[in-house]
């Protein structure tokens, strides 16, 4: 049986994932990640921290371990993901929307009342 790390935190660390983890403006994968570190550092098991929060124990892991190789910063910073890269660049992406919120099409039906 695997045994995770420990997570030990000081009292500055354990402040600021408490105040990232009650926070409302926030992302909720920054909120879950800090409540995985909390929960951790109280030597919550990993199944059992990934019932709390909602998630697979395998990311629970994932994101202990991130937190240990790079602390608070390392919560909030995605791991680059494969794929297609954009097939449509910012500039392009910027005409798009100024003409779908400002710009009337010729042909645009009127609405009457």
């Amino acid at each position: 049986m695997r045994v995770a790390k420990a997570i030990e935190l000081d009292a500055q660390t354990q402040r600021e994932l408490h105040a990232l983890s009650q926070r409302k403006r926030i992302e909720v994968r920054l909120q879950q990640r800090a409540r995985i570190v909390l929960l951790a550092a109280k030597g919550v098991q990993n199944k059992d921290i990934a019932v709390e929060v909602g998630l697979d124990r395998r990311q629970v892991a994932l994101w202990r371990e991130r937190f240990l190789d790079g602390g608070i910063d390392a919560l909030r910073k995605d791991a680059p993901r494969s794929g297609r890269p954009a097939s449509v660049m910012a500039q392009m992406e910027s005409r798009i929307v100024q003409a779908t919120l400002h710009d009337k099409p010729a042909n645009a039906a009127t609405r009457t009342s």
